[in-house]
């Protein structure tokens, strides 16, 4: 028996490449599509079993998904009569059937189209008869180790660019197929307003857009543990499916959803709920399905105003995930990346299993219910004290903020909030930069509010 893996590429590079919503989606679906059109071949013909990703003969063979991408950018297989030509032979057949729909798409020589896109779509083969003691962990990180680039390719015209606009690529069979139809995405501004139909101005916060990342913690060491691998990845795709359905009802856009591995356009609050709400929710899906407290999820997630380039705020995402949460103790972790509207910025990361991550959810739901109000000018006022705030002792906080805020009206209309606010602060730490932490905890709130 031999081990057989692949993985695509370059993906991320050609993500960049979309500058509206569709036009990111088939960024993301043309490599989807190929590695399921892949699979199906490999399993119509051959003697394979897959070991990721799990393979559901309805999923596999429904030519219409709604235009949800959920095949990964590699499979790893255990065959005893196939080889690496074999493969190369399926993959070279179902790239000329993708560049024979590019070129129709384009109007453009099938030709040429197909020397371009042989070239473009990076595919590396692996193929191995060692006896692995962990095939999935041993043979992912060497897939791992493997960057795809999007290479250098010789070509009158880049086909790609030119495939990936909306006028275009909407009027493709492939995206007809996947719909059922010719499909239609909504504008980022109607994604992020979508709530209020047609009243936009209602309130500032429904002119913003998060685009989500998410990635599963630790699932290396959680698989080192199982007995039987493929149930890992029924799991996954068990998780897949629970997931679309959470990101739908939130009102958000699930982009791809495969194994571990999230994208996903949301609005920022929706129906009084926010990406934190639905980030909690799907933290939940993937523990309830894995079964297991081991392995968790990780989010970095862009706010950006909806006229802010998509391919930007993508990118904010794509390091928040990688540079901040995945790195943050214990992971388990949400990185979240705001640009306003005015130019104004703020960062933050927290664990979801914090004391000060409870803190600062229950502060958002208290404001946006109107349980408790906040004064207008709260972060300037705690921000001018910051000093003063660094040098003191936890046990002196509360005496603190007494002094700092000592008018009537914080005393009354504004009491329960500061409590709040103390207890977040007190949660975090008084260094400097874990009250930075808490200002863009405040600013996100202020942003989740609605104010400008």
């Amino acid at each position: 028996m031999k081990y057989i893996a692949l993985t695509l590429g370059p993906i991320v590079d050609t993500l960049v490449l979309g500058r509206k919503t569709s036009e990111i989606w088939m960024a993301s679906y043309i490599f989807s599509s190929l590695m399921k059109k892949t699979i199906k071949e490999i399993r119509e013909t051959t003697d394979a079993k897959f070991i990721i990703p799990f393979v559901e003969d309805e999923a596999l063979f429904a030519t219409k998904d709604d235009g949800i991408g959920m095949f990964h950018d590699r499979f790893i297989l255990t065959s005893e009569n196939l080889c690496l030509e074999d493969i190369q032979t399926i993959l070279t057949k179902q790239k000329r059937e993708l560049s024979k729909m590019i070129a129709h798409s384009i109007n453009r020589d099938e030709k040429k189209v197909d020397a371009f896109v042989q070239s473009y779509i990076q595919t590396y083969l692996f193929e191995s008869e060692e006896q692995f003691e962990n095939p999935l962990l041993e043979i992912s990180d060497i897939l791992d180790s493997i960057e795809l680039h999007t290479p250098r390719v010789e070509s009158d015209e880049d086909y790609m660019r030119l495939f990936l606009n909306r006028d275009i690529l909407l009027n493709s069979s492939l995206a007809k197929d996947s719909f059922g139809k010719k499909p239609s995405f909504d504008a980022i501004e109607s994604i992020a307003a979508q709530e209020l139909g047609e009243d936009v101005n209602a309130t500032n916060a429904y002119k913003y857009i998060a685009i989500i990342h998410a990635d599963g913690d630790n699932l290396g060491k959680y698989i080192k543990k199982q007995n039987d691998v493929s149930q890992i990845s029924k799991k996954l795709f068990e998780f897949d499916k629970q997931a679309v359905k959470t990101i739908k009802k939130f009102g958000a856009l699930p982009l791809f959803v495969g194994g571990d591995d999230l994208l996903i356009f949301a609005p920022v609050i929706n129906n009084n709920e926010t990406i934190f709400d639905l980030m909690n929710a799907l933290s939940k899906d993937y523990q309830d399905t894995l079964q297991t407290q081991a392995s968790t999820l990780s989010f970095g997630v862009s706010i950006t105003y909806y006229k802010f380039p998509l391919y930007e705020a993508l990118e904010k995402s794509r390091d928040a995930l990688f540079s901040k949460a995945k790195k943050y103790q214990d992971k388990n972790a949400v990185a979240i990346n705001a640009q306003k509207h005015s130019g104004q910025s703020f960062s933050f990361c927290v664990n979801k299993h914090e004391e000060a991550y409870t803190k600062f959810s229950d502060l958002i739901d208290a404001v946006l219910n109107k349980k408790i109000e906040l004064p207008h000018a709260i972060h300037h006022k705690l921000h001018k004290h910051q000093a003063l705030l660094q040098q003191i002792k936890q046990t002196q906080l509360q005496d603190t903020f007494e002094n700092i805020f000592n008018e009537d009206m914080h005393k009354t209309k504004f009491k329960e909030g500061l409590t709040q606010i103390q207890e977040l602060m007190s949660s975090l730490g008084l260094k400097k930069e874990e009250q930075e932490k808490l200002f863009s905890m405040l600013s996100t709130i202020k942003l989740l509010r609605g104010d400008r």
